[in-house]
């Protein structure tokens, strides 16, 4: 009898199972990590305490009372994540060892409906859980919470739809047609930033941001700031905000894709006693290009702002801590790419938080954290 849903939903909860095995054989590590987590959730908490959540509300009220740009800039926020990942998880089913299953179209199909409808759900949850946190730190009354939250998950489950329908008219199409076909070719060849040893593994980087970039892989976000792109302001204004944002969004796209050519590659070098410094020396070379150029960027278009030079330099500071913590996280869980996004995400907010209240101690935290992953990541390799 065939199975209901695709075959690599038991895998996942097989792999899931036994990662909560090995917990619970090694019981000592595993409750110092608890301990260690329960400690920084109370820090968080404190942090928390501190949030003026009546100012927050005022903003959110005033945002509540244009229900259509809410519900259109969540319905884009909803395309591209559902999109996103709807994709990734057709293209590994189809191009993936899995493609070589005989697995039935209903099956796939099945799969990819509850894998949509999960994920859309739990970001619907996590907005929820977002203002229902604002509400409890305010203290009045919040009469914008039910109509932002109606119009935010109308337009998310409108935007996931449309995405998810998008992900499904491609995979009705041939197999090698959900491998975007784009040059990748770089118009400026940069041999510095090959590693001596590892020669083509910069230029890999380099080439899979260049296929994203030129494929469309960032459109919703410069919808998006089309939508919030502010009125009024002075031509030079203008440009350098549209100079910073552009420069943030092709910086993620940059980072992402590196990313992701490390867990491509670590799966590609498994065979190889490829010993790991030179492995993170290699792959460190051209987030560090793209940080350089990001910052240079970001920074002429703060200055465009009239931005003070300290506001400069906590930019491109900020924005290569954050890179530098998600990047030892990748090292460290190359293996599982899903859990290094979800700890650099919850990190990264717990920095900018602790920058809130104590920003002194930002830096270091960051720089403690990244150190910790960077010699975890060494002593697994």
């Amino acid at each position: 009898m065939p199975a209901y849903f695709h075959p690599r939903l038991q895998e996942s909860r097989r792999v899931a199972a036994n990662r909560l095995r090995r917990l619970a054989r090694q019981w000592p590590q595993t409750v110092f990590h608890l301990v260690a987590g329960a400690a920084l959730l109370a820090l968080v908490g404190v942090g928390v305490l501190h949030v003026d959540g009546d100012r927050i509300g005022l903003v959110l009220r005033l945002l509540a009372e244009q229900p259509a740009f809410i519900g259109l800039a969540f319905a884009v926020f909803g395309f591209a994540m559902c999109r996103n990942a709807t994709l990734d998880l057709l293209q590994e089913l189809h191009l993936g060892w899995w493609g070589a299953a005989p697995v039935p179209p209903e099956a796939t199909r099945r799969s990819l409906h509850l894998h949509a409808l999960l994920q859309t759900a739990l970001g619907n949850l996590i907005v929820f859980l977002v203002l229902a946190c604002v509400v409890a730190l305010s203290r009045h009354p919040a009469t914008w919470f039910l109509p932002l939250l109606a119009a935010a998950s109308v337009g998310f489950w409108l935007g996931s739809g449309a995405g998810y329908l998008v992900v499904r008219r491609i995979g009705r199409q041939r197999r090698d047609k959900l491998v975007q076909q784009h040059v990748s070719t770089p118009l400026v060849k940069l041999a510095a930033l090959d590693h001596a040893r590892l020669p083509h593994l910069a230029d890999w980087q380099r080439r899979e941001t260049l296929r994203r970039w030129r494929s469309g892989g960032r459109n919703w976000q410069f919808l998006l700031l089309g939508l919030l792109f502010p009125t009024g302001m002075l031509p030079w204004q203008a440009i350098g905000l549209l100079l910073l944002c552009v420069a943030l969004i092709w910086y993620g796209l940059a980072l992402r894709s590196s990313e992701d050519v490390m867990v491509r590659a670590t799966q590609l070098f498994a065979a190889l006693p490829l010993p790991f410094p030179r492995f993170a020396a290699g792959t460190l070379r051209y987030p560090l290009f793209a940080w350089l150029c990001a910052s240079l960027l970001g920074a002429a278009g703060l200055l465009l702002q009239s931005a003070k030079l300290v506001v400069v330099l906590g930019y491109a500071a900020a924005i290569g801590l954050g890179s530098l913590l998600s990047l030892c996280l990748s090292w460290r869980y190359r293996h599982r790419p899903g859990v290094a996004r979800v700890r650099a995400t919850a990190e990264v907010l717990l920095v900018a938080l602790i920058a809130y209240q104590l920003p002194p101690f930002a830096p270091l935290l960051a720089l403690g954290l990244a150190a910790r992953h960077y010699l975890v990541a060494r002593s697994l390799a």
